[in-house]
């Protein structure tokens, strides 16, 4: 039996900081798309749940009728309430993206509360500050868009979320590359 101090681990560092790094362009793009298309990129997020909601509804379905223990009640209504959710969001895109700016400003609270508190956990690791500093900026930006609810602009809650995306992507960007660079400077030469 091995004591837990004498396991490894095998990461491939160079792989997980392509990931990290391709992740944070692909969040500081949705970001930048937030910032420019606010109204469109709140519509396409409505409708996207929309049909989210419908495939989960359907699922539910399925489910409860494969299942064949007497839940397909259950199912059949979880099921309903994703599809009135579902007609709710797309039908009407624009109350569900009213709704959808509280729930986005609660997303950025627990995000940021939770890059805060992996920032303590994290903290003896070399450039983790960059996971602490978008902690506290998705911490404000969330409250922000939680006090301004409901919006008198729904385009101040995108650019919220737009800010905190492309603060995400940098950072995540900054780490990736310090973490690349960390790794280049230890590893030895043939």
């Amino acid at each position: 039996m091995t004591n837990s101090s004498e396991v490894e681990t095998n990461i491939d560092v160079s792989r997980a900081t392509r990931w990290l790094i391709a992740s944070a362009a692909v969040v500081f793009a949705c970001g930048i798309l937030a910032i420019v298309l606010p109204l469109t990129f709140s519509i396409g997020v409505a409708g996207l749940l929309g049909w989210l909601f419908i495939f989960a509804a359907v699922a539910h379905v399925i489910f409860g009728i494969h299942f064949a223990s007497g839940t397909l009640g259950w199912h059949t209504f979880i099921a309903a309430l994703y599809a009135l959710a579902a007609i709710n969001l797309l039908v009407n895109p624009l109350l569900g993206v009213v709704l959808l700016a509280l729930v986005i400003g609660v997303v950025l609270v627990a995000e940021g509360i939770i890059e805060i508190v992996l920032f303590f956990l994290l903290r003896e690791y070399r450039y983790v500050v960059w996971i602490l500093i978008d902690g506290i900026v998705t911490l404000v930006l969330g409250i922000v868009a939680c006090a301004h609810w409901p919006p008198a602009n729904l385009e101040l809650v995108q650019y919220l979320v737009g800010i905190s995306f492309i603060s995400s992507g940098i950072s995540r960007l900054l780490l990736g590359f310090a973490i690349r660079v960390m790794e280049q400077s230890t590893t030895p030469v043939p």
